[in-house]
């Protein structure tokens, strides 16, 4: 598998561990978060019960999230400043009648264990007048709009004002400064049995100065319907519509709605004005059932200050990227899969997850452009009842007419440290600051470096996930963890040998393989005292302070198996193509030998491949597998060093099923 290439678009003597100090566990991260390597990930629930998966960036704001569900549902998203709510459509009702508090549905709160806080609900003190402002809404029959979804922003100066009330029997009454004001009012129908069957947004603008005011937003002018054209036939699966306003990018509120196929969604245009506009239209389509190989788009259409009336969009050929990607599944399972693609504007994006029956090969398209920025996300078994668990990928830029390669849980799959592709945030895994030392293993790593996540929620019945962490410093336990991923411990300035063992166990209904796993590295430190890492875009320690980061280094081996989609490897001749590289920033130093052995009786027995070095840390093993293995599992063990003595010890057991001849 040649693993997907990114562009960069804008990465001896036994020490005691001082009496003061004490270790910071990292959470169990494989129950319901990960959060080596790329965006931090963790599950919240919102008060209707739907769970919602949300991924947060070095510095701890949220910037992505998807439902964790096959229901389909409509969202509209909300965020300003520091805070982003999540709010299913038909909730409204309940929001507008008081049932609900919008900072319920803050998942920024709900992430970080603190009270949600709706914008314009605290006490104000301003040093400035307040007017009243009435803004009337019409709905789309010409009748006062009940439960209507308002965004209000001061574009002279948004931290004056920026709220989201609710429009109840046709109005609502806000208190805001004299100024520029720009609005966007979202409405739905439904039918009996609350399937949505339409949509609108509409657009408007009013002026405050000196006195109270009204406004009028009338949704019979959201007349523009939404429609995207691509290549070849598609069936629409899910479209997003993204509205940021505000005095600059810097100051102002985005608002989305991301609804499912199957109804008409229409807006109103809407006029540059005061400060900045930007509005996105996102959808993903797939092939029809006829297609002889599965496809899916996935493109998206950014636009700045004016939304004109024109809202068809045309994807072509040439601009799209095209991704020749295999997910890998021993067992028939069902998921889902999500790319998020963000223009620099959009602080925050919200994506339906798109049904994936595994395992499958498909086609996927992708809008090309330098000004997107592109990372995915992929979920297991997941249905209204089961949740497996989610993988993530690290962040790219794509070019329209590029071709690539990606390959999703090729196993084995084992315990890592995700690579920084040199795009977008990355938490470092394996870093010193100052005088501590930050572990943060990744629960479960495939064959694409840059690939990490979880895959056995433990909340989902017959699933079984457990491990534990330690660290030592010579004969010095510093750190003995169950159910935890990693560890901030304080250690000595002076260079030191360290080592940790990492055990696993992963059980879970829709996957025999890569059940357990032992791991253990072992590696020098010393004091950094500077900073090494790039603090723009890199997050350091259990607080994400880059400042004095300097990486560690581990050495991780990939595992690309000659296998079939269902994890089957053939009887007879067998080959491994192993990588060993080091954990992100640290020195490529050589990577001196690596040995690799299998066992047909799960490790009471071994027998040693042959490895041929191939240069720069790759290597090919070769051993032959038995005819009497035949619909038996394989354990997999794997042993490296490089030129500073580091090393690693890696066993997969079920690392792979040797298929019936």
């Amino acid at each position: 598998m040649a693993a997907l290439a990114a562009t960069a678009a804008v990465g001896t003597a036994a020490a005691a561990l001082p009496a003061a100090a004490g270790p910071t566990v990292r959470p169990a991260l494989s129950t319901d978060q990960t959060g080596a390597g790329h965006a931090r990930t963790a599950s919240v629930t919102l008060p209707t019960g739907d769970k919602v998966i949300v991924g947060t960036d070095p510095q701890g704001r949220v910037r992505t999230a998807h439902p964790a569900s096959t229901a389909r549902r409509t969202y509209l998203t909300q965020r300003y400043g520091d805070d982003t709510y999540v709010v299913p459509a038909t909730a409204l009702h309940a929001l507008g009648a008081g049932s609900y508090r919008l900072a319920q549905f803050d998942v920024s709160a709900l992430v970080a264990g603190r009270p949600g806080v709706a914008p314009g609900s605290g006490t104000a003190h301003p040093d400035f007048p307040m007017r009243t402002a009435t803004i009337k809404v019409t709905d789309p029959q010409g009748r006062p709009a009940d439960d209507a979804s308002l965004s209000v922003v001061n574009v002279d100066d948004s931290r004056k004002y920026a709220a989201f009330p609710e429009a109840l029997h046709g109005e609502a009454r806000i208190s805001v400064p004299d100024g520029h004001y720009a609005l966007m009012a979202y409405y739905y129908t439904a039918d009996d049995q609350g399937e949505l069957t339409g949509e609108w947004l509409s657009f408007g603008q009013f002026t405050v100065s000196g006195t109270a005011t009204t406004t009028a937003v009338d949704l019979r002018r959201a007349t523009h319907e939404v429609s995207v054209a691509t290549p070849k036939p598609a069936e629409v699966q899910g479209i997003d519509l993204t509205w940021a306003r505000g005095a600059s990018d810097d100051y102002g509120l985005q608002s989305g709605v991301s609804t499912y196929a199957g109804h008409p969604v229409r807006l109103s245009t809407s006029p540059a004005g005061v400060g900045v506009q930007h509005f996105s239209v996102h959808e993903t389509a797939t092939s029809p059932d006829s297609a002889a190989t599965p496809y899916l788009y996935d493109v998206i259409f950014p636009s700045d200050r004016a939304i004109g009336a024109n809202q068809h969009y045309r994807a072509t050929a040439g601009s799209l990227a095209t991704l020749n990607t295999s997910y890998y599944a021993d067992e028939k399972r069902t998921g889902d899969s999500v790319w998020f693609d963000s223009p620099s504007w959009e602080l925050f994006q919200f994506r339906l997850g798109i049904p994936l029956p595994q395992p499958m090969r498909r086609t996927e398209y992708l809008t090309g452009g330098a000004e997107l920025t592109y990372s995915a996300m992929m979920d297991a078994e997941m249905s209204d009842e089961a949740f497996g668990g989610t993988f993530q990928s690290g962040s790219y830029v794509f070019r329209g007419g590029q071709h690539e390669r990606v390959d999703w849980l090729r196993g084995p799959l084992a315990p890592t440290i995700p690579a920084d592709t040199g795009v977008g945030g990355y938490f470092c895994g394996a870093c010193r600051i100052d005088d501590t030392l930050s572990i943060a293993l990744a629960p479960v790593g495939d064959s694409t470096p840059d690939h990490s996540g979880y895959l056995d929620d433990p909340s989902t019945p017959g699933t079984v996930s457990t491990s534990r962490f330690q660290l030592f410093s010579g004969s010095t336990q510093l750190a003995d963890g169950k159910d935890v991923t990693g560890v901030d411990v304080a250690v000595p300035a002076a260079r030191g040998n360290y080592r940790i063992s990492y055990d696993q166990t992963r059980k879970a209904p829709w996957t025999a393989q890569s059940t357990s796993s032992h791991s253990e590295w072992t590696f020098s430190s010393a004091h950094s005292g500077r900073t090494t890492v790039p603090t723009d875009r890199w997050g350091c320690g259990s607080d994400g302070d880059p400042t004095h980061c300097s990486p560690v280094s581990l050495l991780l081996p990939h595992y690309r198996l000659k296998q079939g989609l269902d994890g089957r490897i053939p009887v007879g001749r067998n080959t491994l193509a192993l990588t060993v590289d080091h954990s992100a920033g640290a020195p490529r130093v050589p990577v001196e030998s690596a040995t690799v052995s299998v066992s047909f009786d799960d490790g009471r027995t071994w027998t040693r491949a042959k490895v041929s070095d191939l240069g720069a840390g790759n290597f090919r093993a070769h051993w032959r597998n038995p005819a009497a293995a035949a619909g038996h599992q394989v354990t997999l063990k794997v042993t490296a060093s490089d030129s500073t003595h580091a090393t690693v010890t890696q066993i997969v057991h079920a690392a792979a099923t040797v298929a019936q001849s």
